[in-house]
């Protein structure tokens, strides 16, 4: 009976270990081949705890007819492979005769597979039974390959491998198994003569041909196994070594295993040096150069960059022009120099690039296959060029040469797939800059049919679908389509899953998934995903050693994630970890990196959220500087520099909301304006510029008042809204905004239709706004400060009761410590203040003064918003005290208001309601700080009416100080202080003229001290004088003439600030502390120098003469005008107001008998107004000037400056009048009357001019017709008449009719001394300057452009037309006139007209006046208001005293 061996154990023992070949995570195995067939193979185990054994358990028999068996021992290590240790053969009778008592037990040698192999020994232990018995073979496995055959014969071996070599070429894959076994029988071989060498390399280019096309990495690694064990056959062949080295190189790309790129290199080290002297050294030295390059990217080791390129250099060197390897040695150096480029971020290295690449395609004929690999190289490199500067003609020069590349390219190239993706990711870089959705739908394409032509299983699949799931994310952004950003997430989520961990991508591929995420919850808001993509994000950051490249970029989206947490659910740590990773990023990236602008900005935006939370200045201080830095270095040209600049100027704007400091707020505004600029239109980041732009506006508005800066606001925050779809996150901010801008408006203009609008906008913000968004208090309070206004002006209860509620509400979402807890706590008390004035709740005014107490005591001092708290609290505190009769309530108010008014920051309009109210409480209360109060509030108007403002705005702003200026005139009079009163007056009124004779005042004394100060302040006041007169309702239809009219505002409030500052450095000179502030009495008393002047106050509480005058011991005479109250003086003013006709010179069918009788029938009423000034005021004054005796001759002149509604009455006329009225009972019985808007216009008119004598002549224009009003014939007669009385004693230039252009008058008024108008003239109601003297056709020499003119020789105006002097009802003390402007303008005297003038009257008024004025030569204008006194005299004697009023009270004479 035949006996049969029965294997049991085998161990495998290392007599060498440790040892290369057995690593650490090693398992072992056995094959069983008989035969030459590998028949059996056991399972792996792991090595025995004494370190240098592997115990096996074949158990299985050995048949009878396999006379010799052989045993293979095989290693299995994840780091080093599966590899073929050692064999050894056995026959069945040595076996038998080994054993006794049927136990077999065996120990054997290992032949070793290489020389330098382990040296292992196998420990057989076996049975012998007298029976075959179907044995199950436990732990083993039986291989199913049909090539098992393990064979020594080397023809055998060779016609294998020639076999599957053809079958590679056809793409037929051989069998992983099959593979193993030929790989098995060559090892069998032996090493002499190289010949197992030689089989093994031909192994190995099969497995790679296999892995190239299959992306299998068990191909791959056959090949590294079949090259190693060639090398270590033929250790010093240099084609080996490559071999092996290419094989480790592919590996690494697809696996990412830093060993293989490591022993890849020292590879091709050892083929240089084994190839020195050899053809192929060049192409080695090539090849290392290229794995240093790979190398450098993966571990940023610069000596590897450094030596790769001085490789590549010489290599470029010794290469002659025209040699076929020219071009890839270029293109290879270049890529270095991108290398170079993406590490230091410095220009040069990427500018070098592009030139290495240009010459490589140049030099690269049409046709050779490297063609399109040059091409898209070259694309790739202006593409990194564009990122940098933003040059749309490298991208679009990118996209060409990429799709040159493509199209080159047949689908079946192994690289038309990554050509394609790249191609795809160009056009979606054009996409971000131009916005184009052509450029994103064709990205997409592209990469989708790359993603189409890659098969499964290749190394770059995960890469070209993170790029489409990218790209798709983008589309998302700009459309909203949802399956966007669910295709997005789904490629995405495929690329992770086809990157193995350990992958040096994957950390990249899943912070794109992470931001993915992101981006739906923007949508949907659903946290689940805003958690999930955190946590991706932190797995990636968590990946990513600080050394990668990549770090900065993963730490910075990881920040950016969690603010958007932080934003939806209001978590402070979310903020804090946010600025940790951010700041992490920053300083991870290297100086002149690409990135570092990007992430400075992003880091900035963190800290200014984190200031608005905390309010710590700190935060916004390093904010701005972070901003800053990102502005600086980024170009002009850059795509980014938009988002730069946008962010700079919030936090500057925030800045000024808290600090005060206005030139952060012009410099906000301009940068904002730039930013809006270089973005393009359809881009998505215009909207949130727009409505930044906007905010930015709108705060200036706040500040200075100027109604263009709200239109402008509004215009962009419409433009926003409109921009931005449904859904989108910021859609609620631009409805806010928006709505705040309405409400603004409506505040300013009072039109309901804007405070509706604005409601219906905050409303739709607070819906959009999901419940626990930060944003959230923000809306409601927002809405239910509108909803107050709608109450404030409709009364309706529900209004004030809704918006408490919602303040409430608001201050309960408010989180303790947040920057708006106070101005939260400051509306709600407001609310409650007016629902109180409506209701007159108790309990509500005190919860309304607790609230308020509370934000101010929370807010700090130098906040701009604690000036408005500060005043609210005053309101509040007043109202209590006048309803409780609580001194201390108004000792409080006082206290709070001058708190408000003396603050150094916060709107200037605000102080001045606050130092109004001081002056209220402190009048009440009878306190001491009464003319305290009243000075600064004077003070302030000049700021409330600031230079930077179009005259329109700054004419608002002086309407709603009311009489202020009047009420402390009077109250210095009462405290007889009399000359204070008189500064007052002065420095109250006339504002605006004042301001322009500040622009134009003289500097000599600063010129001669401090020249460099002088011409700085002698530019900016010409700039603001040529400026300032710009009115906001210009309509320009061009867009670039509505931006250069913006600019110009802009530059305006530059200038007026930069003044402002010009000036408080040159007060604080030596001897110069007064420069240019209000006069003092003592330098106002010389405009009393040809006469008396006579200021007449009406103020709420008294009326008053105050008489300035010269040679008097007391210089200011006090006249009470007891009998002349203000209530008074307001109803004989409205009197008089029904009287004026309201005709004009061309009304001459009213000059007639019916209109005569009209007049004749209001006459006696307009007589008696006449005597109620004669007798109440004129008289009261002569008296105290004593001033008794009328005379025909050499009248004294008298000046009369009168303020309120004294300003529209006829004080020249008083007098009593009627048949048997007697000589000296009206005022021109005794004095000749003339009129000043101030008395610096006097003093101006009185200064002597300092330029050459100039050739007198007099201008005469005469338009008797004019569009919409009726013919004046008398405008002719009235020119002839001036020409006789002139011929031979002046020059006159005359321009009549169609002569009287704009460009014609305006250049005879520069080269004439006197000039005289006989035409229409109107004052405008709605805009006082736009009053004007009607020209030719529809020409207008309006008031805005008299006062822009410099007349070097003006010195008298005659205005012989309608309405020259009447001025505006709403600005009584501004001389809102022509007549006024005339002064302005240069001229030291005006005849002008209070109301509309009869044409047959005035030419002989004209004639009358210049014939006295030409008896002397040269003519001196300074006689013009007694010419005029005997003009008026002689045209009311001609008519033998039937000269109605209205024909002769209308002429006055105003200035010198």
């Amino acid at each position: 009976m035949p006996r049969t061996i029965h294997l049991h154990n085998i161990e495998v023992k290392s007599l060498s270990h440790p040892h290369g070949d057995l690593p650490a995570d090693m398992q072992m195995s056995a094959q069983l081949i008989f035969n030459r067939h590998i028949f059996l193979q056991t399972m792996a185990v792991e090595m025995e705890p004494s370190q240098n054994s592997w115990k096996l358990k074949p158990d299985c028999n050995i048949p009878e007819w396999a006379l010799t068996f052989c045993l293979a021992i095989i290693r299995h290590s994840p780091t080093r492979g599966i590899r073929l240790l050692g064999h050894t053969e056995a026959t069945q009778d040595e076996a038998l005769r080994s054993g006794e008592n049927d136990k077999i037990s065996l120990c054997l040698n290992l032949a070793k597979i290489n020389p330098d192999g382990p040296l292992l020994q196998l420990i057989i232990t076996a049975s012998v039974s007298d029976f075959a018995a179907a044995t199950p073979c436990n732990g083993m496995d039986v291989l199913r390959s049909q090539i098992n055959s393990v064979n020594s014969n080397i023809q055998t071996i060779e016609a294998h491998l020639n076999q599957m070599d053809t079958d590679s070429k056809m793409h037929i894959q051989s069998d992983t198994a099959a593979l193993w076994a030929i790989y098995e029988s060559i090892l069998f071989l032996p090493t002499e003569k190289q010949v197992r060498a030689r089989l093994l390399k031909q192994l190995g280019h099969i497995c790679l041909k296999h892995s190239e096309r299959s992306h299998m990495i068990d191909y791959l690694n056959q090949s590294v196994y079949a090259y190693d064990d060639a090398v270590r056959d033929d250790p010093g062949n240099v084609t080996h070594l490559q071999d092996l080295g290419f094989a480790l190189y592919c590996r690494f790309q697809q696996r990412g295993g830093v060993d293989d790129i490591n022993k890849a290199v020292v590879l091709y080290r050892d083929a240089l040096n084994h190839s020195a002297g050899n053809y192929l050294h060049t192409v080695i030295t090539t090849n290392l150069s290229t794995l240093l390059g790979v190398r450098f990217r993966r571990l940023h080791d610069i000596n590897d960059l450094k030596e790769s390129m001085s490789m590549q250099e010489d290599v470029l060197q010794l290469t002659p022009d025209g040699h076929p390897e020219k071009p890839g040695l270029l293109n290879n150096l270049s890529n270095s120099l991108l290398h170079c480029y993406e590490e230091f971020g410095d220009l040069g290295y990427l500018q070098e690039c592009i030139i290495k690449q240009e010459d490589a395609v140049r030099l690269t004929p049409d046709g050779h296959p490297e063609k399109p690999f040059m091409l898209h190289n070259l694309g790739n490199n202006l593409r990194s060029r564009f990122e940098q500067l933003g040059d749309l003609s490298d991208i679009n020069d990118c996209i060409s040469k990429q799709e040159d590349a493509a199209f080159l390219a047949p689908d079946r190239h192994s690289d038309k797939p990554s050509w394609l993706n790249d191609l795809g990711c160009s056009l979606l870089h054009r996409f971000e800059r131009l916005g184009d959705l052509n450029d994103i739908n064709e990205s997409i394409s592209k990469q989708a049919y790359a993603i189409f032509l890659t098969p499964e299983g290749h190394p770059k699949k995960p890469g070209m679908l993170k790029d489409l799931g990218n790209a798709l994310r983008l589309r998302f952004q700009r459309l909203g389509d949802l399956r966007d950003i669910n295709d997005c997430i789904s490629k995405l989520e495929d690329a992770v899953g086809l990157t193995p961990d350990g992958h040096p991508d994957k950390p990249s591929w899943l912070m794109d998934l992470g931001t993915s995420f992101i981006c739906r919850f923007e949508r949907l808001s659903d946290l689940s995903d805003i958690n999930k993509g955190i946590s991706i994000l932190k797995d990636a950051v968590h990946l990513t050693p600080n050394s990668h490249l990549d770090k900065p970029t993963m730490l910075q989206n990881l920040g950016n994630a969690l603010l958007r947490h932080f934003q939806q659910c209001s978590d402070l740590s979310d903020l804090n970890e946010c600025i940790s990773k951010q700041e992490d990023a920053v300083h991870l990236t290297p100086d002149g990196h690409p990135q570092k602008p990007a992430r400075l900005n992003n880091l900035g935006t963190s800290l200014k959220i984190r200031f608005e939370q905390l309010g710590d200045l700190a935060d916004l201080i390093e904010s701005i500087s972070k901003h800053e830095d990102a502005v600086h270095l980024t170009p002009d040209s850059h795509p980014l520099k938009p988002v730069m600049l946008s962010n700079l100027s919030n936090s500057l704007s925030t800045r000024f909301e808290r600090l005060g400091d206005l030139s952060d707020l012009h410099e906000s505004i301009s940068k904002g304006e730039d930013a809006v600029h270089l973005i393009p239109d359809g881009h998505p980041d215009k909207p949130a510029n727009l409505t930044n732009l906007g905010s930015y506006l709108r705060h200036r508005f706040d500040q200075f008042g100027a109604l263009s800066d709200l239109n402008e606001s509004i215009s962009k925050q419409k433009d926003a809204v409109g921009l931005t779809p449904d859904g989108h996150r910021n859609k609620p901010i631009m409805l806010r905004n928006l709505g705040t801008a309405l409400q603004l408006r409506f505040e300013r203009l009072g039109g309901l239709g804007d405070l509706n609008e604005c409601i219906s906008k905050k409303e739709a913000a607070v819906r959009l706004t999901p419940g626990g968004h930060s944003e959230k208090p923000g809306q409601l309070s927002s809405l239910g400060i509108s909803l107050l206004r709608r109450f404030q002006r409709l009364e309706d209860l529900s209004d004030i009761n809704n918006c408490i509620s919602m303040q409430e509400a608001a201050l309960h979402l408010t989180p303790e410590g947040h920057i708006n807890k106070p101005s939260r706590l400051s509306n709600l008390g407001y609310s409650l203040l007016l629902r109180f004035q409506k209701l007159g709740d108790l309990t509500d005014i005190n919860e309304s003064i607790s609230k308020q107490k509370n934000a101010v005591h929370l807010t700090p001092d130098g906040d701009p918003a604690r000036t408005a708290m500060l005043n609210h609290l005053g309101i509040a505190l007043q109202l209590r005290s006048k309803r409780s009769g609580d001194l201390d309530d108004l000792q409080q108010s006082i206290c709070q208001s001058t708190a408000a008014a003396c603050s150094a920051t916060g709107p200037a309009h605000v102080r001045l309601d606050s130092a109004k109210r001081w002056a209220h409480c402190a009048q009440e209360a009878q306190h001491s700080s009464l003319l305290t109060a009243f000075q600064v509030a004077l003070d302030l108007l000049s700021e409330v009416a600031g230079l930077g403002l179009p005259i329109s705005d700054r004419h608002y702003q002086i309407m709603k100080a009311g009489p202020l200026v009047r009420d402390a005139a009077a109250a210095a009079i009462s405290s007889g202080q009399l000359e204070k009163a008189v500064e007052w007056l002065e420095q109250g009124r006339s504002i605006i003229w004042g301001q322009f004779l500040n622009l134009r005042t003289p500097v000599d004394e600063l010129q001669q001290k401090w020249p460099e100060l002088a011409t700085e302040l002698i530019s900016l006041s010409a700039k603001l004088d040529r400026g300032t007169t710009q009115e906001n309702d210009v309509q320009l239809a061009d867009s670039g003439a509505q931006q250069s009219l913006r600019s110009i505002a802009h530059q305006e409030h530059e200038n007026a600030h930069k003044r402002n500052v010009l000036l408080s450095k040159i007060r604080h000179l030596p001897g110069f502390h007064q420069f240019m502030l209000p006069k003092t009495f003592s330098q106002l008393s010389s405009a009393a120098q040809k006469g008396p002047v006579v200021l007449l106050n009406v103020s709420q509480m008294s009326c008053d003469g105050l008489i300035v005058q010269k040679g008097l011991t007391e210089e200011v005479m006090h006249v009470p005008l007891d009998d002349f109250t203000p209530e008074y003086v307001k109803s004989l003013a409205e009197s008089f107001e029904d009287l004026m006709p309201y005709v004009g010179r061309g009304d001459i069918d009213r000059l007639h008998a019916h209109r005569e009788r009209s007049f004749q029938d209001l006459g006696d009423k307009f007589a008696w107004i006449l005597s109620e000034l004669w007798v109440r005021l004129v008289k009261p004054v002569l008296n105290a000037l004593a001033i008794t005796t009328p005379t025909k001759d050499n009248l004294p002149r008298i000046w009369w400056c009168p303020t309120g509604p004294l300003t529209f009455l006829p004080i020249h006329a008083a007098g009593l009048y009627g048949k048997d009225v007697a000589f000296g009972s009206k005022l021109s019985d005794f004095m000749i009357s003339s009129y000043t808007p101030s008395l610096a216009t006097l003093m101006q008119g009185f200064c002597p001019t300092s330029l050459p004598q100039h050739e007198f002549q007099l201008l005469v224009v005469a338009q008797p017709s004019s569009v919409g009003l009726g013919y004046i014939p008398g405008t002719k007669d009235e020119i002839q008449r001036i020409q006789q009385c002139a011929r031979g004693k002046v020059s006159v230039q005359s321009f009549v009719e169609h002569e009287t252009t704009l460009a014609n008058v305006e250049e005879g008024m520069m080269k004439s001394s006197w000039v005289h108008f006989a035409c229409h003239g109107v004052q405008d109601q709605y805009t006082p300057t736009k009053s004007a003297l009607l020209l030719a056709g529809s020409s207008r020499l309006t008031l805005e452009r008299i006062i822009k003119l410099s007349l070097p020789h003006a010195s008298f105006a005659f205005l012989s037309a309608c309405q020259t002097a009447t001025g505006d009802k709403e600005l009584q003390d501004e001389s809102v006139h022509l007549a006024a402007g005339m002064l302005l303008a240069g001229y030291q005297g005006v005849i002008a007209t209070m109301w509309s003038i009869m044409d047959n009257d005035a030419p002989q008024v004209a004639l009358d006046v210049y014939e006295h004025l030409f008896k002397k030569s040269p003519p001196d204008s300074t006689q013009a208001a007694e010419a005029l006194h005997l003009a008026i005299r002689n045209l009311c004697e001609s008519s033998g005293g039937k000269k109605s009023f209205f024909h002769w009270v209308p002429y006055i004479h105003v200035g010198v």
